[in-house]
């Protein structure tokens, strides 16, 4: 099986247990899993794919399938410009975290700014 043919398999099986995004999340894990960039799936879409590879992949699809993070799959998730790793032992960084977290940066230098020196 093609990387091609790969996608069409994650995203038509995400489709039918109702995964959001199912485009962006099998070519995600597709990516992750060849440590190649997303643009790269397009450009090698005929690129074949040795057993291992699409066996890991066909279970990553499964896992999204039964609920399973996105994050948790791939380990990775963003967070401030920075990428994290992440599994099952942590929480998911969300984007309401990072407002809190700039808020608290701002109030410490502020802090920082009265103090007598």
């Amino acid at each position: 099986m093609n990387i091609k043919e790969a996608l069409e398999y994650g995203i038509n099986l995400l489709k039918e247990n109702n995964v959001n995004e199912p485009i962006i999340k099998a070519r995600i894990i597709l990516a992750n899993i060849l440590n190649k960039s997303k643009e790269y799936l397009l450009i090698n879409e005929n690129e074949e794919l040795n057993d291992n590879l699409l066996n890991l992949f066909k279970s990553n699809i499964q896992k999204l399938c039964t609920g399973i993070p996105l994050q948790y799959i791939t380990n990775k998730q963003e967070f401030m410009g920075l990428e994290f790793y992440v599994d099952k032992n942590v929480l998911i960084p969300q984007p309401d975290t990072e407002i809190l977290v700039e808020e608290v940066i701002t109030l410490v230098e502020g802090l920082c700014l009265r103090r007598p020196t």
